[in-house]
């Protein structure tokens, strides 16, 4: 309950003074603790963070349950790694954070990605029922390639924070 407030608080925070593109603050310490804390731990932190937050800073809408979906895999996917690293030989801290690090990157991106799915599916709303698959997979790719720069930021971010927060919280 202490980590989802705080990461409701940081989105709070996210909110109040935008950084630049999609990053967020949010996500390095999802995915930290659930390489610490084990994946049900971490898909349950992610999960409920995200729930806290919405309803703080007014962010509650259909996108939510999708948000807290893909947040929750994130938390998981540490834990799945952190399982992954702690059965086998035992290695140094920097080659752990380089793992974490790469797998920060590619949670900022496979979360926008996740998200980009539900508005293609969501927003596609009132399309005639025989529209040509190549326009919807058209539509899909828009968005898409639309989206990259802002989920490179987001990665950036997952980075920058893995590299800055990974040695104390570990």
């Amino acid at each position: 309950a202490v980590l989802a407030a705080q990461l409701a608080a940081l989105r709070f925070v996210e909110v109040a003074i935008p950084a630049p593109g999609e990053f967020s603050p949010v996500f390095a310490p999802i995915l930290l603790a659930g390489h610490v804390l084990g994946p049900r731990f971490g898909f349950q932190l992610g999960a409920l963070g995200l729930l806290v937050s919405a309803l703080i800073t007014g962010g509650v809408g259909p996108w939510l349950p999708y948000q807290m979906m893909a947040a929750g895999w994130v938390g998981l996917g540490g834990g799945l790694v952190g399982r992954l690293w702690r059965d086998r030989e035992p290695r140094g801290r920097r080659a752990e954070l380089g793992v974490l690090a790469l797998e920060g990157a590619f949670w900022g991106l496979a979360y926008g990605f996740l998200l980009d799915l539900w508005a293609w599916a969501f927003l596609g709303g009132g399309r005639p029922v025989d529209e040509a698959a190549a326009a919807a997979w058209g539509r899909l790719a828009t968005l898409l390639l639309g989206s990259l720069p802002w989920d490179a930021f987001r990665a950036a971010g997952n980075v920058l924070l893995v590299l800055l927060l990974g040695r104390p919280v570990l």
